[in-house]
């Protein structure tokens, strides 16, 4: 084997020991949950808080849902000032 060869395994060693020592991603801001959606994340056994990403999921689960809940129509009607 080529010195180069043995060389890139050391590489990629030393990279994942760094990224691992690197503190972790600070802990993303939390967004409470709109009072009209509470009977809903409760229902979902969601927390009243989620990240950004939780509640871009949770919003596109909400316009899927069928409207005819009023507990659905509540929400939408409360997310359209998001």
């Amino acid at each position: 084997m080529s010195d180069k060869s043995l060389g890139m395994p050391v590489v990629l060693a030393v990279i994942g020991l760094l990224l691992l020592a690197l503190p972790s991603r600070a802990e993303e801001a939390r967004v409470p949950v709109p009072a009209a959606c509470r009977a809903l994340a409760e229902r979902a056994g969601l927390p009243l808080t989620l990240t950004h990403a939780e509640a871009a999921r949770a919003i596109a689960y909400i316009r899927v849902m069928v409207s005819q809940d009023p507990a659905v129509a509540r929400c939408r009607l409360a997310l359209r000032s998001y």
